[in-house]
């Protein structure tokens, strides 16, 4: 049902820390309710009106862990119906912990980190259209056969035969100079010309039609070295995010003792003023 994928969705989501935590505490509320069902009964769980809350409570752990170290034992109907069920209970718990934590497990871990902005710049005498995804864990952590996408939306306006007025949407892709990679261990500058076989050519962001466009999107498919198991990451960007004029900085520095270049995560984002050429025709989408 709906709920259902939503949440299963949402537990997915979670982290190992947080599924671990959700399940202590869905293990102690679980046991609660059941100490206060059996504690409500005039006998409570085990035939002895004397016993405490938390004695109580105490044989509704070792019940749903199994422990059962033979000192208590429920007698009465009510008493094993409760254990039928919060025996059922804890096995659907323990199910559900086990199938998370594997899946977070094989779950490859990947950190691709994503500029936080594009550039348009002149490159060898042409408009490009660039952006940054490095492998933050570099060497440790390494993505092989990569692949690099670049694409755009843009919404148009369509009037159709009874005169409602409707907005189709529109997706298209952008061809990268450089769109795979054997391995990424370091930072990857995508860059896609403007030139005349290029769906951008002639169009002004903020003239129409280029002010049609919604957002651009980067996707990245790799294999996770050690697991060989696929990885996909994505980032989107607004046609405002694009820096027109500006080209990235440069991020890599070599250390002179090792000859070894070290990436500097600290400027993927780092920009400076740089020549750009807005070809003169201009084309519709």
């Amino acid at each position: 049902s709906h709920w259902e994928v939503r949440l299963r969705t949402y537990m997915i989501k979670f982290s190992i820390v947080q599924v671990s935590i959700a399940y202590f505490a869905l293990f102690l509320l679980v046991n609660f309710v059941f100490a206060v069902l059996f504690y409500i009964h005039p006998n409570h769980c085990c035939d002895d009106a004397s016993y405490t809350f938390a004695e109580v409570f105490d044989f509704t752990i070792q019940t749903s862990t199994t422990i059962g170290y033979g000192s208590m034992s429920p007698h009465g109907l009510y008493q094993n119906f409760l254990v039928v069920i919060l025996s059922y209970v804890s096995v659907l718990l323990n199910t559900v912990l086990a199938g998370l934590l594997f899946l977070k497990f094989v779950t490859p871990v990947v950190k691709i980190d994503f500029s936080n902005v594009m550039t348009l710049c002149n490159t060898n005498g042409l408009p490009c259209l660039s952006v940054r995804v490095g492998n933050a864990d570099g060497n440790f952590n390494s993505l092989v056969d990569v692949h690099a996408r670049l694409t755009y939306f843009f919404n148009i306006d369509h009037t159709d035969k009874l005169g409602r007025k409707q907005v189709i949407g529109h997706t298209q892709e952008l061809k990268l100079l450089n769109d795979h990679r054997s391995t990424l261990t370091e930072v990857w500058t995508l860059q896609h010309v403007i030139d005349e076989t290029s769906p951008l050519f002639g169009l002004h962001f903020d003239e129409y039609p280029g002010n049609l466009i919604g957002l651009f999107r980067v996707t990245i498919n790799a294999m996770q070295e050690t697991t060989m198991s696929p990885v996909t990451e994505q980032s989107s960007y607004q046609r405002q995010d694009v820096l027109i004029g500006h080209k990235f900085a440069d991020q890599v520095d070599f250390d002179q003792s090792t000859g070894v270049a070290i990436f500097d995560y600290n400027k993927m984002n780092e920009t400076i003023p740089s020549l750009v050429w807005y070809p003169a025709p201009k084309k519709s989408l």
